[in-house]
């Protein structure tokens, strides 16, 4: 499945290509560096920055980019907190009353989801993004 995005300055169309599961997972790795290192704060202000460009401070580093599906432009701040924080919070919270269970169970899911619907998480459907690479 191929994306495209007019751009102003060429007008021609381009091709985007999924972000492979190395990468994702690079992502999420390097978030989680960066949240810890800088003690959520920095995290979560830079995030607020980024996220109008469909980006995690990782993303950002890793040049890949969270595309909703509908519109095919960068995800919005609304979708980017609800992707990013809301949705990872939820999990936390229904994981911590469950002594973990509900943590290990949303992982399997999403891998799950990614090796078998087309490279997109259950997130990724709830929210109606998908995460592209653009090195």
């Amino acid at each position: 499945m191929s994306f495209e995005n007019m751009s102003a300055a060429s007008a021609q169309p381009t091709e985007y290509r999924f972000a492979s599961f190395q990468h994702r997972l690079g992502s999420y790795a390097l978030d989680w560096g960066l949240a810890l290192l800088t003690l959520g704060i920095g995290w979560l202000i830079w995030s607020f920055i980024v996220w109008p460009e469909g980006q995690t401070p990782a993303k950002k580093i890793l040049k890949l980019r969270t595309i909703n599906v509908v519109t095919k432009q960068p995800a919005t701040w609304g979708h980017m907190s609800i992707r990013e924080l809301l949705i990872p919070l939820t999990v936390a919270i229904a994981s911590g009353i469950t002594g973990g269970v509900v943590w290990g169970a949303w992982i399997a899911v999403e891998i799950c989801f990614y090796f078998l619907k087309g490279k997109r998480t259950l997130r990724d459907y709830w929210v109606k993004t998908v995460v592209v690479n653009e090195a």
